[in-house]
């Protein structure tokens, strides 16, 4: 072999050999790009569905705190054991069975995931309680516990709104926080209190960052709808919805003659999301009954924030009317120094549902290319986290 033959023949395997330790990093760039695609055009079939095979369905039942847990796992087709999400589908009645969820899952599972949707009936029922987080735990030991699908310590949780707060929860919690590989929170929450807060009164601030929007009237009462179980009195709960759906109803309504009948607990309820004066809003909740005070300590993600061990992935429209972006951004605060948190504030996205606008010169340069290269990186970043042992 002459030297000119040999020096050819090291320039192939050197570029054979990069191309094959590099092929892993394109793939994951090329995927991320058709699932920004997808992203655009949601509850619609894409380019990822011409060249991903449909993922295996299957019903699964497992224990979950005082019930057996039903719920639907999407398997990829891919062999061996990669990385599992648990996709947790909020405040909502059809649960795993909402479109968005299902359209969702099988996106995760085409991109190599293998997927988990259990049916929360807190969430169904549209409140949040504690019994919630038990559910979680469990399901993240049952997904944990599928070795052949799943390897050890590489499940992802995905939640939205409401149901991200009970999401990071449970994934700090210590039975299960070091399975965890990391944790998505989508339009959700640092502390209730806050949250109280801008439901009532408008008002949100964190650092330098102080703002006030007009409050949605139809949240605000449907925000006590969600809630009146909390409430002990058989009879001011009959009245506190009474109230509730006539107010969601027409916000103008006068329930002052109602309201005069509650007793003290449904009272200070009433007050509560009555009130439009933030600095008042400690006072308020402090005049509740205490079980109300402790659902809203232990569904605070701060209370236990510092005990995450995974990635932490923080994601919030900007603006948005339903939930405070400083909650998101209170969320990455406190836990930037670990380095280990992707924080993404998107303009393309109504509170959770995607809202690209339409396709046009202006909207190319000024909405899909800066707001494109966020919504990729963080698609990226995500879709990297589907292998084992993957880099940071």
């Amino acid at each position: 072999m002459t030297r000119k033959q040999r020096i050819v023949l090291r320039t192939v395997i050197a570029l054979v050999a990069l191309l094959a330790l590099g092929w892993p990093v394109l793939w994951d760039a090329i995927l991320s790009g058709l699932l920004v695609v997808q992203v655009a055009t949601p509850l619609t079939p894409g380019p990822l569905h011409r060249i991903t095979r449909t993922p295996v369905r299957q019903a699964v039942t497992f224990p979950g705190g005082s019930r057996d847990m039903v719920a639907t796992l999407y398997r990829p087709s891919r062999n061996g054991a990669g990385t599992g999400i648990i996709l947790i589908h909020g405040v909502s009645e059809t649960g795993k069975d909402d479109e968005r969820i299902v359209w969702l899952a099988d996106l995760l599972a085409r991109s190599g995931f293998t997927v988990l949707t259990p049916d929360f009936l807190g969430f169904k029922s549209l409140t949040l309680r504690s019994s919630d987080v038990e559910e979680l735990v469990a399901s993240i030991q049952y997904l944990a516990a599928r070795s052949e699908d799943v390897a050890p310590g590489a499940v992802g949780l995905i939640g939205f709104s409401y149901g991200a707060g009970p999401t990071i929860i449970a994934a700090s919690d210590p039975r299960v926080r070091e399975r965890v590989q990391f944790v998505v929170s989508f339009g959700g929450y640092f502390d209730l209190l806050n949250v109280i807060t801008f439901v009532t009164t408008g008002y949100y601030e964190f650092g330098d960052l102080r703002a006030r929007i007009v409050p949605n009237e139809y949240s605000r009462w449907i925000f006590l709808r969600y809630n009146l179980d909390l409430i002990p009195s058989a009879r001011d709960r009959e009245i506190l919805r009474e109230i509730a759906e006539a107010k969601a109803r027409n916000p103008a309504m006068d329930a002052g003659p109602l309201a005069a009948t509650l007793g003290p607990e449904g009272r200070a309820a009433y007050d509560l999301l009555g009130n439009r004066d933030p600095g008042r809003v400690p006072a308020l909740v402090a005049a509740l009954g205490p079980g109300v005070r402790e659902q809203i300590r232990f569904l605070s993600p701060s209370r236990v924030i510092q005990d995450l061990r995974g990635r932490l992935f923080v994601v919030h429209s900007d603006p948005d009317d339903y939930m405070p972006k400083t909650e998101s951004l209170r969320l990455a605060a406190a836990l930037e120094a670990r380095g280990n948190v992707h924080l993404a504030l998107l303009s393309v996205f109504d509170h959770v549902r995607p809202n690209f606008p339409r396709l046009s010169l202006d909207s190319f340069f000024r909405v899909y290319v800066p707001e494109g290269r966020k919504v990729f990186w963080l698609i990226f970043d995500l879709v990297r986290q589907r292998r084992p042992g993957r880099w940071i």
